[in-house]
């Protein structure tokens, strides 16, 4: 998959611009508060519908005008497609793919993001573990997309159930054999996930020079048993343990077990890197995360996404910025970097553009 045009016009400081990007590296260069990350941040906006900055749709128009518009024509296995987003201040953002109303089509455009702010994947709150592992099984599974929907308003039901008057605990146990049916179809999926995830930012940690053994684990709200697992095993253990947290949901009026309260844990050599990572260490293991992100969408969609790299090579030393510049020029994926640095990729092979005062030079 890659990006062969885009058309950016009025978003953010970006007045128009039209671009024909590499099918390899993109570096976009340029002093702070210029346009890069809103650059890219377009490129995110056409590939998943919204912003990675928390922001009204209103906040993302030029100063000055009243709508903006984002086009591009992409290649997903060797077919040419159209996408394009356009939004006028007071009204709905309007997408299309192939000029039909935008869907969540396995064809669409696909995109990885790394930003600063994903540090906080390690050091952040189990929301934003949650968030990674559901945002990327979405991307390659509609059906765990249809799932995860069906299991927040099963969870809004539920939670309603248990801060009422529950006359009835019959209602809440009716409820619980397709909660509990639900919960086991994402917590299998997330379980399947973290494995293949285990084995792959090991792989890249070790390609891009880490010493130290890296670990994924998937931190549940109940025990499995030991052996092998399946939905229904899964199923009746939390059917159990609902049965005897009874009293204290109805106590704390909330669902205390389920995929909604689990987390992931990154160990470096049986370490947990949120307590004992350096914030160095922690930033490789986002990079490598966000490689073996690029993987898994490869070995379920046949492609690699495009990548989104925002200062990555900010804070490291030069050695690392040496390795993840030749794994990325050696790379069969579209990249799009930012820097303020242009001495940096001197000896790169890729397209190289200035940011300045949100105009193209090239």
């Amino acid at each position: 998959m890659y990006i062969s045009e885009i058309i950016i016009n009025n978003f953010r400081n970006l007045e128009r611009i039209r671009y024909e990007p590499a099918r390899g590296i993109n570096i976009l260069l340029g002093k702070n508060a210029q346009g890069k990350t809103n650059f890219l941040e377009a490129i995110y906006l056409l590939a998943s519908g919204s912003s990675f900055r928390s922001v009204l749709d209103r906040d993302l128009i030029r100063l000055g005008q009243n709508c903006f518009s984002i086009q591009a024509t992409y290649h997903y296995l060797n077919k040419k497609h159209s996408i394009s987003v356009q939004y006028t201040s007071g009204k709905r953002k309007q997408f299309t793919i192939n000029n039909k109303r935008y869907a969540q089509t396995q064809d669409r455009l696909a995109a990885v993001l790394f930003t600063p702010d994903d540090l906080y994947l390690i050091k952040g709150p189990p929301q934003k573990r949650r968030a990674f592992i559901d945002n990327l099984l979405k991307s390659v599974s509609p059906e765990y997309r249809t799932s995860l929907e069906n299991y927040e308003q099963l969870l809004n039901r539920r939670n309603t159930l248990l801060k009422g008057d529950l006359t009835d605990p019959g209602m809440l146990r009716a409820l619980d054999h397709i909660f509990s049916s639900i919960a086991a179809q994402i917590t299998l999926a997330r379980l399947n996930l973290i494995k293949i995830l285990d084995e792959l930012t090991l792989r890249f940690y070790k390609l891009l020079g880490g010493s130290e053994e890296l670990q994924l684990k998937y931190a549940l709200t109940f025990k499995l048993p030991g052996g092998k697992v399946n939905l229904e095993s899964i199923r009746e253990i939390m059917v159990r343990v609902m049965q005897e947290k009874y009293i204290k949901e109805r106590q704390r009026k909330t669902t205390l077990i389920g995929p909604h309260r689990d987390d992931v844990n990154f160990y470096l050599n049986q370490k947990n890197a949120r307590v004992f990572a350096s914030q160095g260490q922690q930033r490789n293991i986002v990079v490598v995360l966000k490689l073996a992100e690029l993987e898994v969408f490869r070995r379920m969609r046949g492609t690699y996404p495009i990548l989104l790299l925002d200062e990555i090579l900010a804070e490291l030393d030069i050695e690392k910025r040496e390795t993840i510049l030749d794994f990325l020029t050696n790379s069969s994926f579209q990249t799009f970097m930012t820097s303020v640095d242009g001495s940096l990729f001197n000896n790169i092979n890729g397209k190289m553009v200035w940011l300045e005062q949100g105009r193209l030079l090239e």
